[in-house]
């Protein structure tokens, strides 16, 4: 018996270190090359949705309607105007100027809580 596990102490701490050893570096370099792939993700979405942005205001424009479409880079997200065709004054922007205000403040919150950006 105290043969045994003395074998049994010294196969466990053997295969440890090493395992403990590579996991990290595994880990960091995933990490980091997710990370890239996220920017690259981001960025293209991000110029998509602005040339698709561009096409409905054309379309709209087309159509001789009052409605405008738009993105605030702040929150990243898409917002609707609909205004007076007359006067270009705004009737409605859809989500409102408030609540894009306080989907932004609430993300300024989320960083410094959890010290990252929303």
């Amino acid at each position: 018996m105290d043969v045994f596990s003395a074998t049994s102490k010294q196969v466990g701490t053997a295969i440890t270190p090493k395992m403990a050893d590579t996991a990290p570096i595994r880990e960091i370099e995933q990490t980091s090359e997710v990370s890239k792939t996220n920017q690259e993700q981001s960025k293209q979405s991000g110029d998509v949705l602005t040339q698709t942005i561009s096409e409905l205001n054309q379309q709209m424009d087309k159509l001789e309607t009052n409605i405008a479409f738009g993105f605030n880079d702040e929150i990243s997200m898409m917002y609707v105007n609909v205004m007076e065709k007359s006067t270009g004054k705004t009737i409605r922007k859809i989500p409102t100027e408030e609540a894009m205000d306080l989907s932004a403040k609430m993300r300024e919150i989320v960083g410094i809580i959890f010290d990252k950006k929303g």
